[in-house]
């Protein structure tokens, strides 16, 4: 049974062929994904509306409209939580193949699908039209990209040599963000790129096409964690040129040209020394001082770095860890999450202070004799620990360190810190009671006084209010009435203001029998007030 379903302004949008089982119809008939996407709530053709209670009588109709025999289905792939929770059950291959029943399975598996997208880097990855298009259309649904870039033997790139002379020539790379044009050539001049395209492979032109990368990163506008894997390193071919190092520098810039929003994670698993020194923000080549505020949204960062082959090499020449003291920097204002592990052998806390030498003008380098008395010192500075204000979460794996670099540490976040996981960790000075102290060590008891309110009674609960007049009738002829009023009215007569003494003298006349009975046996003295 062929139908036709056309808008209310009659123009025809799809024609649906019969089949034992068929559900709504095309594309924005049942994704509730792409729905959301374009932001309208509009019902498409063959959508049902489920946000309304609605009768099994008012599904079966619609089952019947649909041509589907089982309404309890219906109703279950119709509610959107049962059917998200079932297809993040189903494994990655059954996906694929459940999409390929028919369209509307294959749209609501999408976003289940494609959540995770992993990309290996060749030489044909962005520069395909058919692998931009998918992009495309499937990178709305990307919240993890994962980003391999295998150390191999092409990757690595030969010296450049001039045709003419032989000699050996020095090039020096500054990305394009736009694409090159005949007036403008992609490396520089025209005589530079002529002999690296000439010379080096394919892949590296690949790795240098930065609009490439931005035009594929833009597809991905749900990305919220980049992970970004670089194996194969090998310590001793570090100083030749890798197509890797590019492809990184690529790949920075396209993270900073694009609105990612939602990117909050970074991972960097495993990643090389001059890898981290080409996705710094603010030393690697093309950055701009936008770079910086757009990194330091990361809030969740995981970095597993491969060591020098020696541990002495590290310690003895701090380049290394101040780069990547330098990289973490960049993140450690809103850093939550902090994990960080060497691969290879066991290297220092990233987080500790380290000495940096800088040479004053005029001093000799290393390689050349001895310096004179006439030679400046050399000036040692020490750069401060890293401050995370944020941090929630921490994994430190595979390190040498002191007790008291832990406790620092520890010292510096522990009103912050929530998890603290230390793995494979050996001190090199000190036990692990002085390393965990600030966790461990309570906090000084403060002396506690009980204070309570005791009130004072001057008076019996009988007597009368003090607002009240109180009339005492004389018993003796010595005795007289009070003469509170009196003297009061006398005083104010006279402009003389009463003494203190004065007012309690004449407060109390009239009065003396009650204050006795109360203030028997106290230790104020009682005397009786003399006429």
């Amino acid at each position: 049974m062929n139908y036709n379903q056309t808008k209310p302004s009659g123009q025809v949008l799809a024609n649906k062929p019969s089949s034992s089982f068929s559900t709504f119809s095309s594309a924005a008939s049942a994704t509730s994904a792409a729905t959301s996407r374009s932001g309208g709530s509009r019902l498409l053709f063959g959508e049902i509306d489920t946000s309304s209670d609605r009768s099994s009588e008012l599904y079966a109709s619609v089952c019947s409209f649909v041509l589907c025999e089982s309404s309890t289905f219906l109703k279950f792939w119709l509610e959107d939580k049962c059917r998200e929770t079932f297809l993040s059950c189903v494994p990655k291959r059954d996906l694929a193949s459940l999409r390929l029943a028919c369209h509307d399975f294959s749209v609501r598996a999408a976003p289940a699908l494609f959540n995770d997208l992993s990309i290996t880097f060749h030489s044909s990855t962005f520069t395909r039209p058919a692998r931009l298009a998918a992009l495309d259309r499937l990178g709305f649904y990307v919240k993890t990209l994962r980003f391999n870039f295998p150390h191999s033997a092409e990757m690595f790139l030969p010296p450049l040599v001039d045709p003419e002379s032989g000699a050996e020539l020095s090039f020096t790379y500054t990305p394009q963000i736009e694409a090159p044009t005949p007036r403008r050539p992609k490396y520089g001049d025209i005589g530079t790129t002529e002999i690296l395209t000439r010379q080096w492979p394919t892949l590296f032109h690949a790795a240098t096409n930065v609009p490439a990368f931005i035009r594929a990163l833009s597809a991905f506008v749900n990305l919220s964690h980049l992970k970004i894997s670089c194996p194969g390193y090998d310590c001793t071919q570090g100083y030749r040129r890798n197509t890797v190092d590019f492809a990184l520098i690529s790949l920075r810039i396209a993270v900073e040209r694009n609105s990612l929003n939602a990117l909050d994670s970074l991972t960097l698993s495993p990643i090389h020394p001059s890898g981290l020194l080409y996705l710094s923000p603010l030393l690697g080549h093309g950055a701009t001082p936008r770079s910086a505020s757009r990194w330091s949204r990361i809030q969740h960062l995981t970095i597993h770095a491969n060591t020098i082959p020696s541990a002495a090499a590290v310690e003895g020449d701090p380049d290394y860890y101040k780069l990547l003291q330098t990289y973490v920097r960049n993140f450690q204002n809103n850093l939550t999450t902090f994990k960080f592990r060497w691969v290879g052998e066991k290297g220092p806390i990233p987080t500790q202070r380290v000495l940096m030498s800088a040479n004053l003008p005029g001093e000799h380098s290393a390689t050349e004799a001895a310096p004179n008395r006439s030679t400046p010192r050399r000036r040692r500075r020490e750069l401060p620990a890293l401050h995370f204000p944020r941090l929630q979460h921490v994994d430190l794996e595979n390190m040498k360190a002191t007790a008291a670099d832990i406790s620092t540490f520890v010292e510096a976040h522990k009103r912050t810190i929530e998890e603290l996981n230390l793995e494979s960790i050996e001190l090199t000075d000190g036990d692990w009671d002085d390393a965990l102290a600030p966790l461990t060590k309570r906090a000084r008891a403060r002396p506690s006084m009980d204070i309570a309110d005791f009130p004072i009674m001057l008076s019996p609960t009988t007597l009368p209010a003090p607002m009240e007049r109180i009339e005492v009738a004389p018993r003796e002829a010595n005795c007289r009435k009070s003469l509170r009023t009196s003297k009061w009215l006398s005083t104010k007569k006279k402009g003389r203001p009463p003494s203190a003494a004065q007012k309690v003298r004449e407060g109390l006349l009239g009065c003396e029998t009650q204050l006795r009975k109360v203030l028997r046996g106290s230790v104020f003295p009682w005397r009786s007030a003399q006429s």
